[in-house]
């Protein structure tokens, strides 16, 4: 028979091999990944379909009612035209002219332009005078700008595509502002 003390260290080593083994195991500080559990999109419940007679509210003055199966089946697509597109005036009662407005054709190449009335340091003023523009109908705005380390608020008033239009407002804006502006070229 084996002594005690044999016994014991076989018990021992025993241990010791278990804990070498398991051990790491448990404190690896592995993390845990956590899957998460994907619901199943539920597929389409079967649904009964219920056949029923539809009557339109001009035919139930005449008392005859019209089948769904009747029916003509609408197109997969409608295409209106300016002709068949119903206009807003029509609807009001008013008259509207049979020429269509022409569009206006304009490259984004070509150059705009605006009417620069002066460069103001007093801001306050210059949104005075904006106001005053646009109550009279012009489409005035201002820019800041550095100049000389000041900052100068310009006045503007347009922009349109034709210079010669933005000149025969020179006069009306002289009138209005007393001052005299000059047309510039506009790039937004």
């Amino acid at each position: 028979m084996a002594s005690q003390l044999q016994n014991r260290i076989v018990g021992s080593i025993i241990l010791i091999a278990l804990a070498v083994i398991i051990l790491p195991e448990l404190l690896d500080g592995k993390q845990v990944k956590q899957q998460q559990e994907l619901a199943a999109i539920p597929m389409q419940p079967d649904a009964e379909v219920i056949e029923k007679t539809v009557v339109l509210p001009s035919e139930k003055l005449a008392g005859t009612p019209i089948e769904v199966d009747e029916m003509e089946p609408l197109p997969d697509a409608v295409e209106l035209t300016a002709e068949d597109a119903p206009r807003v005036a029509e609807a009001a009662g008013e008259e509207v002219s049979s020429e269509p407005a022409q569009p206006v054709t304009t490259s984004l190449s070509e150059p705009g332009y605006v009417i620069q009335l002066g460069a103001f340091s007093n801001a306050e003023s210059v949104a005075s005078l904006i106001k005053q523009l646009q109550e009279h109908g012009f489409a005035a705005y201002s820019e800041a700008a550095q100049v000389n380390g000041k900052t100068l608020n310009r006045l503007f008033v347009g922009p349109a595509l034709s210079e010669a239009e933005l000149e025969a407002q020179l006069p009306e804006l002289q009138k209005l502002t007393g001052l005299s502006g000059r047309v510039v070229s506009y790039e937004p």
